[in-house]
């Protein structure tokens, strides 16, 4: 039996919260495409989950029986989700429903890490009570996996999240790589959203399970930012060269990189249920970032 069973644990946002989880509780991780980081392997149990097969996740968790699931465990690839539709709602949806009717069955709590693309991104610093209205397919189904698991549990935490951020970030590392070779970067100054520092959101979560919240929760940073500033805060506080950073405006060109121009979201109303955590700023966040990277870079050394 585990306390807590995160799926998709292999990726870039599931390890980081298994990372934060594991000193605290005992925590199985489910893995499918990605193979598991070594430093999790001997602090995790772990296990193969293809959430789009139904028999598969009801035996899994009625083996792990675990207390509270975290799901992420998703296809977060907007592109290909715009371009194969079915398979983004047999995973982000049908999966999710999968998920969600096992914790009913075999008496789970669930957590659902959705996006901030649920909504129609124009206008952005949405509540969370207001109407979602996405235009990505992405949205769509994680729109319909919020929808699923609203209709399966009573008791379930949705966390609408974005611009997530954190060790081993895809974006950063490329951003480090390309400033590091002395390439001007293009930044976006019409781009918006509310970055998420990983270890802040599994503090939000931590608050969820232990106070047994349910319901809709906007679980980011407390900062609206574009991306020129994202990149500008990052480079000042890593020392990289930020006269490489190139402010631009996306425009028109938005709609063919499938950018949406403003998906911040307020978080007025889940600030007041989650009572003692601190949302960080981006500066907030690059900067508990770097003290990690710091710790782990002398211990790579002494190694």
């Amino acid at each position: 039996m585990s306390d807590l069973m995160i799926t998709g644990g292999s990726g870039f946002v599931g390890s980081n919260l298994a990372r934060y989880f594991t000193s605290k509780k005992k925590t199985t991780i489910s893995y499918f495409q990605s193979s598991i980081p070594k430093n999790l392997l001997e602090m995790t149990d772990s296990v193969y989950l293809d959430i789009r097969d139904a028999d598969e996740v009801f035996k899994v968790i009625e083996k792990k029986m675990p207390k509270v699931v975290i799901h992420v465990a998703g296809n977060k690839n907007v592109n290909y989700c715009e371009k194969y539709p079915e398979e983004a709602y047999q995973t982000n949806a049908l999966g999710t429903k999968n998920v969600a009717t096992a914790c009913r069955k075999f008496d789970a709590r669930m957590i659902y890490i959705s996006t901030d693309l649920v909504f129609s991104c124009t206008d952005g610093c949405y509540k969370e009570n207001d109407q979602p209205n996405p235009s990505l397919v992405y949205g769509k189904t994680k729109l319909q996996g919020e929808e699923f698991i609203l209709n399966e549990l009573d008791n379930a935490a949705i966390c609408r999240s974005g611009g997530i951020y954190g060790t081993g970030s895809p974006l950063l590392d490329w951003l480090s790589s390309e400033l590091t070779q002395d390439r001007t970067v293009q930044c976006f100054t019409d781009i918006f959203n509310t970055p998420t520092y990983t270890e802040n959101l599994a503090e939000m979560i931590e608050v969820i399970i232990e106070n047994n919240l349910s319901g809709i929760f906007h679980t980011v940073g407390r900062e609206r930012v574009n991306r020129f500033q994202l990149f500008n805060y990052y480079a000042t506080m890593f020392n990289l060269n930020v006269k490489l950073l190139s402010p631009t405006q996306a425009g028109i060109g938005r709609e063919r990189m499938l950018l949406q121009s403003d998906s911040s979201l307020s978080i007025e109303q889940t600030a007041n249920r989650l009572v003692g955590v601190s949302f960080n700023s981006v500066q907030e966040g690059f900067s508990r970032l770097k003290v990690i990277e710091e710790v782990s870079c002398k211990d790579f050394q002494l190694i």
